[in-house]
């Protein structure tokens, strides 16, 4: 007898657990348009209650949250909706839609970290998205913009789990004033995807033809343009520099491909102007000329790190190393050491990137 009722009784808490999951993760999908919109837009405006409040992993209040906990914390208390407390729980919980087709109150997906789906945030409308950021300039929940450069980049999809509705026009421009990050859509589609980029560097190396030897090869200033592209990012640029160990100006134009990682390579001509001199011979009695080379000229790699933003621009430490071509006084080839010497330059100092639609 005890048997059969603690038998039922477990069967009738499956069944209440059983019911309650289900009543918990399913959305009517019977709403009219007006009661969607309505679902979308009262999940959006009780978000930016949320704008500030600190990133704590595996936090669901207003105390401090994590990026799937917004989301999870959000669609309860405003719609009464428990979705799934998960990053990769609500990616296999939603229906992806075409990018062109994503509302207001759709989940946006994110790979920032290796190839797995590993951030997500709520859409807003016009670009923007709220999210919890763990890292960065700016932690906790704020407003970011799909036109960023790393948004844009680490962007996979959006999911839908609230049925249609209406367009609900200019949400995100009321959010949070100063703290919302965009470019203007309005703008050209083709600057909006494009980059500037201003380098400063000093120049230098560890040896010459005969000595190991720190040497001061001069300050470099350059100027790049990229098109941000999915992996690969073309580019194009120009630098300027003085290298006082040469007695020589040098100006490179090259064609860049610079990776997500921060990583880029490049080559192109060398202009110069002035008579180059080896590096180390330039106080001798008879300095030892050299020939640069136009074409082969200049190639090179850089890394970039993690960049900081300041206002639209995004500041980075860059370190590089580069070699020009560099011949005897009569063409040519220098000793294998001699043109290391003369050509392998390392670089050492700062980018400032923004967007070209800034000024378009």
């Amino acid at each position: 007898m005890e048997i059969t009722i603690i038998r039922k009784a477990i069967c009738w808490i499956l069944l209440f657990i059983c019911s309650t999951s289900f009543y918990s993760y399913s959305v009517p999908q019977d709403m009219s348009l007006e009661e969607a919109e309505k679902a979308r837009k009262e999940m959006v405006e009780y978000s930016k209650q949320f704008v500030g409040v600190p990133y704590v992993y595996g936090g669901i209040d207003k105390n401090g949250v994590d990026c799937s906990g917004l989301i999870y914390i959000v669609a309860k208390e405003s719609i009464g909706v428990q979705l799934p407390r998960t990053t990769s729980a609500l990616y296999a919980s939603v229906r992806v839609v075409a990018d062109d087709k994503k509302e207001p109150g759709d989940i946006l997906f994110f790979k920032t970290v290796g190839t797995k789906i590993s951030h997500v945030g709520l859409y807003l409308g016009n670009n923007q998205f709220i999210h919890a950021a763990s890292s960065g300039p700016n932690t906790g929940v704020i407003v970011s913009s799909l036109n960023e450069e790393y948004w844009k980049r680490t962007y996979i999809g959006a999911g839908k789990f609230l049925p249609s509705g209406k367009e609900i026009e200019q949400v995100a421009n009321s959010v949070v004033g100063e703290t919302i990050d965009t470019y203007s859509s309005e703008k050209n589609s083709f600057f909006s995807n494009v980059l500037l980029e201003g380098t400063l560097t000093g120049d230098w190396q560890f040896f010459t033809a005969d000595d190991f030897l720190l040497n001061w090869r001069g300050v470099s200033l350059d100027v790049h343009g990229r098109y941000l592209g999915k992996n690969i990012q073309p580019g194009v640029g120009f630098s300027f520099s003085y290298d006082p160990a040469m007695e020589v100006f040098k100006m490179p134009l090259y064609v860049s491909l610079s990776l997500d990682n921060g990583i880029r390579v490049y080559a192109g001509p060398v202009f110069s102007i002035g008579t180059a001199v080896e590096p180390g011979t330039a106080n001798q009695s008879e300095p030892k000329k050299v020939k640069p080379s136009i074409f082969p000229g200049i190639f090179g790699v850089s890394w970039q790190s993690p960049s900081l933003d300041v206002g639209s621009a995004k500041i980075s430490f860059v370190q590089d190393i580069h070699y020009c071509v560099f011949n005897d006084s009569t063409g040519a080839a220098l000793p294998f050491i001699n043109s290391l010497a003369a050509g392998l330059v390392f670089s050492t100092g700062f980018r400032v990137t923004f967007p070209m639609s800034n000024f378009f």
